[in-house]
C-alpha cells in the first residue's frame, strides 16, 4: 500500500489496542479485524508516541459522538468519508448512508475482512487512487439526495494549502450545501509536539504539510464552523489527561486551540445543526 494508507494500519492498531482495555474509550470492536503480521509492524513503529496514540483515539471518539447525534436527528443523512482507511463507523453507528472513497488496495483489503453484506445501513465503497484519479470523478458517483455530510478524519495534515483550497472548491462546486467534519493541528502543534512522530511518518514515506492557521482556509472558502471541540479538553473530559481546568487554559491555550474536531457548514440551509 501507499505510506499514507499504510498510516491507517497505525491509527487501526491504535483503535485495537483501545478495544482491548478494561474501560475503551473509543470501542471499536472492528479494529482488531484489519491486524495481522504486517500491521503490527507498522503500528510497533509509533509504539513510543503516547501523545499521537491518545489524540487519535480521543479524535475518532470525538467523531464517533458527533454523528451519533446527526444520524439521531437525521437518519437519512447521507456520510461521505474520503480517505476512509480502516473507518467501522457503518457498522458501529445506527442510521445513515454511507460513502467511503480510498485506494484500490484499502478496499479490497477492507472488503475480505469486513463484507458491505454485514453492514446493516446503507453503505457503498468507491476506490479511487488519489495521485492518478480526479476525485471529482469519484464524488460525482454518490448518489445521495439528501441531506450530505463530509467525513475527512486525519486528512488535512498531508494537505498543503494550495490543496486543501481545491479539495473544498470541489465539494463546493458538486454539493453547494454540505457540512464537513474534520480535525486540523497547525503548524505549532506540529513543531512543539509532532517533530518525532513526523520523522516516523517521513521515514514511511508520507509527509505533513501543517498550515499556520488551518481553520481561516476554510472561514475564507464560505465555511462557518458550528463546533470546535479540542481535542486535550476532550482528553481530559474522557479521562485521558488529569488537568485541571484553570491549569489548561492558562498554561495549554495554543495546545486546546491547535488540534481541534471540527463541524462545519456551507451557507445555505441545513438539515442539521448543532
Amino acid at each position: 500500500m501507499k505510506p499514507i494508507s499504510n498510516m491507517a494500519f497505525y491509527c487501526c492498531g491504535v483503535r485495537a489496542n483501545d478495544a482491548e482495555c478494561a474501560n475503551p474509550v473509543c470501542g471499536d470492536g472492528y479494529a482488531k479485524w484489519f491486524m495481522d503480521d504486517c500491521a503490527q509492524r507498522i503500528c510497533d513503529k509509533f509504539k513510543d508516541e503516547t501523545f499521537s496514540g491518545v489524540s487519535i483515539i480521543v479524535r475518532h471518539r470525538t467523531i464517533d459522538d458527533v454523528l451519533r447525534k446527526m444520524l439521531r436527528l437525521t437518519p437519512d443523512l447521507g456520510v461521505v468519508i474520503i480517505g476512509s482507511g480502516f473507518d467501522s463507523r457503518p457498522y458501529r453507528l445506527i442510521g445513515g448512508a454511507w460513502f467511503e472513497l480510498d485506494e484500490p488496495d484499502v478496499i479490497t483489503y477492507k472488503n475480505e475482512r469486513l463484507p458491505i453484506s454485514e453492514c446493516s445501513n446503507p453503505l457503498r465503497r468507491i476506490p479511487i487512487d488519489f495521485l492518478a484519479d480526479p476525485l471529482e470523478d469519484s464524488l460525482t458517483r454518490i448518489d445521495h439526495m439528501g441531506p450530505i455530510v463530509f467525513l475527512l478524519e486525519g486528512i488535512f495534515i498531508y494537505l498543503a494549502e494550495s490543496e486543501i483550497k481545491s479539495l473544498l472548491d470541489l465539494l463546493r462546486r458538486l454539493f453547494p450545501q454540505h457540512q464537513l467534519i474534520c480535525d486540523l493541528v497547525n503548524r505549532q502543534m506540529v513543531e512543539t509536539y509532532g517533530a518525532r512522530l513526523h520523522e516516523i511518518v517521513m521515514g514511511m514515506g508520507a509527509l505533513f504539510k501543517p498550515v499556520d492557521e488551518p481553520e481561516t482556509v476554510f472561514l475564507s472558502a464560505g465555511y462557518q464552523v458550528q463546533q470546535k471541540i479540542s481535542l486535550l479538553e476532550a482528553s481530559v473530559e474522557l479521562g485521558m489527561y488529569e488537568i485541571p481546568a484553570f491549569i489548561s487554559k492558562c498554561f495549554y491555550d495554543a495546545e486546546i486551540q491547535g488540534n481541534a474536531v471540527y463541524v462545519m457548514k456551507r451557507n445555505g440551509p441545513m438539515a442539521y445543526s448543532m
